[in-house]
């Protein structure tokens, strides 16, 4: 009597692992080849670097988390909460363009028409793509979680260690934020797919959205889980100050010391409220995953180009003519041209068609507002926003060849380092100029020569990041992550970022860009000619 039920448990049991074994597989190989990336390596330093920073020395010049006039005391409670609100806001930021190109990597390589012959269904397929960007996200967590450990030691002198003031802020605000992170990068995959410059923007303009409301919004309908942290710390100093002017100051916060206080926080007594909203946010991510799933192409992609294929095959049937009646007498004669200008004129022409036609939209309005707009907000402001537009443009500027497959054609060219190469990086700097070109003009009128020559170096010298990062890494995630986080510090007036001039550093620090750009010429070209060499 005891085998045949034996054979059911076994039955049952392989049914469920064939089931399973494809969702596994793909996290584990998804997981793998995004943990070998450039990307993220960068990413990972990048953390690991902000970590440190997020809880500065006594001696320093800069705070990360002020209360009105107050800091806390770096005790557990401070840099365990600081750091993991930190990492909260990075991940959340950084962290989607670093993994929200999963489903695009499976169209590219032809994985997708594979996974879409099995039997696994869209739901686990995407679940799949989640739980692996979630481990990518958990990953880079982890470790910054032992650096803030660490900076215990290194920062915190007299005050005991308590782990759980590490282990609850981690968990209560970092994972359930970069969980639903890793969900909507996929979900934002499914229905944007054809958009991924819209994406990458619409996010942009959501994070800024999300970043403005920190200190106001509902501590409940906060994703990052940073608010409910903040209104402690407020509390705290109303409880035993009696101070009231507690707004709260978050980022690298140069100066302005001289007048602020300390306070020994103790932590977040978490409510049953606050700690079911944590475990709602996960929820919305397998909610959401699972709606994207029904409207999923699962890699139908001939349904996408159906109706224009019948539109060319139209036109070409209409077209062309019978053999019989082409005369090669009268064909234009081939006149074979080595110069480079043809390259440039192609690389404009690739670059002015590439993504959807409204951005231009956006584009001349960008460039209106940088005639009528103030100096300084046009400058700091306007410009940094304009090119980010372009992040779609020259994320790929000297990469699309291998995207498409045509680098074994286009290498084997004639002279391709020196023909190809710079018309991609001309083509890149004549765009960066002609978007800044009204508010050249404008300077130019006002006889203000070395902000015109600031902007020139920035167009430049983006253009050859975009092209060594591309070269570098293989791909463009890389360059979209370091052009983000660019863009967001300009637009916070970090003057280490500032590469157009923004801030007037003077003639010292223009020559170092142009230094820099001596730099990055010579390695992408160094770059291009191994990748040539290796052929």
């Amino acid at each position: 009597m005891q085998l045949p039920r034996l054979k059911m448990r076994t039955c049952t049991s392989l049914i469920t692992t064939t089931k399973m074994g494809p969702f596994y597989k793909i996290i584990i190989s998804d997981y793998k080849q995004r943990t070998r990336s450039y990307a993220f390596l960068v990413t990972l330093a990048i953390s690991l670097y902000a970590a440190y920073l997020f809880v500065p020395a006594t001696d320093a010049n800069y705070t990360t988390v002020r209360i009105g006039n107050y800091t806390g005391i770096q005790n557990s409670a401070w840099i365990g909460y600081v750091t993991a609100m930190m990492t909260s806001i990075f991940l959340s930021w950084m962290g989607f363009y670093l993994v929200n190109s999963g489903i695009k990597k499976d169209i590219d390589t032809g994985v997708g028409m594979i996974t879409a012959t099995t039997g696994i269904s869209n739901f686990h397929y995407l679940m799949a793509k989640a739980w692996s960007n979630f481990l990518v996200l958990l990953s880079i967590t982890g470790i910054v979680f032992l650096m803030s450990i660490a900076l215990f030691f290194i920062r915190a002198g007299e005050y005991p260690f308590e782990l759980m003031q590490f282990i609850l802020p981690y968990l209560l605000i970092t994972i359930p934020a970069i969980f639903f992170t890793a969900a909507f990068a996929v979900v934002a995959e499914v229905f944007l797919y054809r958009y991924t410059i819209l994406m990458n923007i619409g996010y942009f303009i959501l994070f800024c959205m999300e970043i403005s409301l920190l200190t106001t919004g509902q501590p409940n309908l906060d994703p990052s889980g940073v608010r409910p942290v903040t209104m402690a710390m407020q509390q705290t100093i109303v409880h035993h100050y009696n101070d009231t002017s507690n707004a709260v100051s978050m980022g690298f916060i140069m100066g302005h010391k001289e007048g602020l206080h300390s306070f020994v926080f103790e932590g977040v007594q978490w409510t049953a409220t606050g700690i079911l909203s944590r475990i709602v946010l996960i929820g919305l991510g397998f909610i959401f995953v699972f709606i994207s799933s029904k409207y999923f192409h699962r890699f139908d992609i001939k349904q996408k180009f159906k109706l224009k294929k019948k539109v060319k095959t139209a036109e070409i049937v209409t077209i062309v003519k019978p053999l019989r009646d082409i005369k090669l007498s009268e064909l234009p004669p081939i006149t074979p041209s080595y110069k480079i200008m043809p390259f440039i004129k192609t690389e404009l022409l690739m670059l002015f068609r590439k993504g959807p036609r409204w951005l231009w939209l956006v584009n001349l309005g960008g460039m209106v507002a940088l005639v009528f707009a103030p100096l300084v907000i046009a400058h700091q402001i306007i410009l940094p926003a304009l090119w980010f537009l372009q992040v779609g443009r020259w994320s790929d500027l000297a990469t699309k060849e291998k995207t498409n497959r045509i680098h074994y054609f286009t290498y084997a060219s004639y002279k391709p380092l020196t023909r190809l190469l710079p018309a991609q990086i001309i083509a890149g700097v004549i765009l960066s100029l002609i978007l800044a070109s009204s508010f050249l003009i404008r300077y130019f009128i006002g006889m203000q020569f070395q902000p015109i020559l600031s902007i020139i170096l920035g167009g430049i010298f983006i253009v050859l990041f975009a092209v060594a990062s591309g070269i570098l890494s293989g791909g463009k995630k890389l360059f979209e992550i370091l052009f983000f986080l660019f863009t967001y510090a300009n637009i916070q007036l970090v003057p280490v970022t500032d590469y157009f001039g923004g801030v007037n550093h003077g003639l010292g620090y223009l020559t170092l860009i142009a230094i820099l750009i001596s730099f990055l010429a010579f390695l992408s070209f160094m770059l291009r000619k191994l990748e040539i060499g290796r052929m």
